[in-house]
């Protein structure tokens, strides 16, 4: 489920940034990414397939995070996915990224 979430979040980002949000939960919740599965359907070792993922996240401006999916927050959670959503996944995306072998 959840490498399937994450290429979606990679190849739907700015259109539907609900995934940015459902990725964040995954990975702050440890979950594991089947790795065999986004090797297979991406074409890219998977280390790769996070620096794409990287630099796409890092394009996307810290306002604009929250399109499509502000109609199901409230304000404080608004105010969060503004502030701290961006910054948190990509921190993780990172970790991921350095330790995962060439």
């Amino acid at each position: 489920m959840f490498a399937n979430k994450i290429a979606a979040m990679c190849g739907r980002l700015g259109r539907t940034n609900r995934d940015v949000y459902d990725v964040w939960f995954f990975l702050h919740k440890n979950w594991p990414i089947n790795k065999a599965i986004r090797e297979k359907q991406t074409k890219l070792a998977f280390k790769d397939f996070f620096a794409e993922c990287i630099a796409k996240l890092e394009k996307i401006p810290d306002r604009r995070i929250l399109s499509g999916m502000g109609e199901l927050l409230d304000a404080r959670q608004k105010d969060w996915v503004k502030g701290k959503l961006k910054a948190e996944i990509l921190f993780h995306l990172k970790v991921l990224h350095s330790n995962e072998k060439t």
